[in-house]
């Protein structure tokens, strides 16, 4: 009965199941994999310099949420999961800073904020869990000031690693062998992101790519996959990243003009 009733449940809510389910594994074991620290290393390189408010979207058990303060900066952190915020408030409470901290349950399709409130906006792990992004970058938008920054994560569809996996699912499915799967995160075409940000109003300014994972060594030797993309993480900046980094990270402003 449980089974028929999560997959009837809307995306959405497919989703808050899920990340409700992950938070613990998050508390214990997301700052300490290289994939994450990989893009948190390129994050707080694409966010320096950034001053005032920041909204961080998808913000989890609030492992972003320290060194974003240290900035200076005053964050609204929001997440789908009731579970991460819960978390996230158990790990700021008696946190120095938490003063300059806000924490709730929040969706990017549809922000509960008022056009222009915030300076800056970080969405890591986000926009691939969304049917569309069309709804999400007008919100994006919307809240940020004129000049306001957002720097978005997104597995990238056209690394080796997507390619060569998703090739292999849909091969899986023609001889009637589907793989099993939680809601599918669904990777993003860099290319195309950069054109959907410009069309809700926001200009690309800096991109990259980290994560140099390829399949199926990743899924069948976790180690010797680990140290690959340990030994390749200073190729992010490199033109060639796009098409080996299996994740995308894209920094881009608001215009004054839509």
């Amino acid at each position: 009965m449980a089974q028929t009733r999560t997959a009837s449940a809307s995306p959405k809510a497919q989703v808050e199941a899920l990340f409700d389910s992950l938070a613990l594994e998050y508390v214990r074991e997301r700052e300490r994999q290289f994939s994450f620290i990989s893009q948190k290393r390129i994050v707080m390189d694409l966010l320096r310099g950034t001053r005032g408010r920041l909204l961080e979207v998808g913000c989890g058990p609030a492992i972003m949420l320290p060194d974003l303060l240290a900035m200076g900066l005053e964050v609204q952190g929001i997440d789908v999961s009731a579970e991460m915020i819960r978390r996230a408030e158990q790990r700021m409470k008696g946190h120095p800073l938490a003063a300059r901290c806000r924490l709730a349950v929040g969706d990017i399709e549809r922000l509960d904020f008022a056009d222009g409130s915030f300076d800056a906006l970080l969405a890591m792990g986000v926009l691939e869990y969304l049917t569309t992004r069309a709804a999400a970058l007008r919100e994006i938008a919307r809240v940020l000031k004129p000049g306001g920054q957002v720097v978005l994560t997104v597995p990238n569809r056209a690394s080796a690693y997507h390619v060569s996996r998703a090739a292999y699912v849909a091969a899986r499915r023609l001889v009637g062998r589907p793989r099993r799967t939680v809601y599918p995160a669904l990777p993003c075409v860099p290319w195309q992101l950069d054109r959907e940000l410009h069309a809700a109003g926001l200009r690309k300014v800096a991109g990259a790519a980290c994560n140099f994972i390829f399949f199926p060594l990743k899924e069948l030797h976790e180690r010797a996959s680990d140290a690959l993309n340990r030994a390749l993480a200073p190729m992010w900046k490199l033109p060639i990243a796009p098409f080996l980094g299996a994740q995308y990270i894209v920094k881009a402003q608001k215009t004054a003009w839509r």
